[in-house]
């Protein structure tokens, strides 16, 4: 015989197993897209890359180029190995840097240079040649600025110096200094 009162604890159950599955759906994150778009993946990878920007005029101003360059999309960022970077700016000597890697961003606006970076500047009319010796750069290729604020050795034919930082302007043909120890040979005369 059927009683009403002995289906009610099972009644009571199934409506709490029914809101127990509800609220545990509520509060779930939503889930992400299988499409690929937040993984960090690589959409082309370049053996032997060589990038260069010409000015107005159609003069080289920079030439990039590493040993392999890795893009991913995700960022617009691309990886580099094994880099070198030559500025060609007008009436300014040429600036060359090598280093071990590093990272375009920006499209390409700034580049991270890192492991063993050596900026070497030609001379030129009054000007000596100058390297510099640092862990990690900053350059903006655009503006003719490189930047760092770690450890940094410089040496030039009339002396060398170590520093806290620095920023170096070649539009402008200065360099910038900080916490600065440095040794000064006068020219001979």
């Amino acid at each position: 015989m059927f009683r009403p009162t002995s289906w009610l604890p099972l009644g009571v159950l199934a409506l709490l197993v029914g809101l127990t599955l509800w609220l545990n759906a509520l509060v779930q994150p939503a889930a992400a897209k299988a499409d690929g778009n937040l993984r960090h993946d690589p959409d082309l990878i370049v053996e032997n890359f060589n990038a260069r920007k010409l000015g107005e005029d159609g003069r080289v101003l920079y030439t990039l180029t590493a040993r392999k360059m890795v893009h991913y999309p995700d960022d617009d960022s691309s990886l580099l190995e094994t880099l070198n970077f030559d500025a060609y700016q007008p009436k300014q000597p040429r600036v060359n840097i090598t280093a071990e890697r590093g990272r375009l961003q920006k499209g390409g606006d700034e580049v991270w240079i890192e492991g063993n970076v050596v900026v070497h500047r030609e001379p030129a009319p009054r000007v000596e040649p100058l390297k510099i010796f640092t862990d990690n750069l900053l350059v903006l290729p655009d503006e003719g600025i490189a930047r760092t604020s770690s450890e940094v050795r410089m040496e030039s034919p009339s002396g060398h110096a170590t520093a806290a930082g620095l920023e170096l302007n070649n539009t402008d043909r200065t360099v910038k200094l900080n916490r600065v120890r440095s040794t000064y040979k006068p020219p001979a005369r």
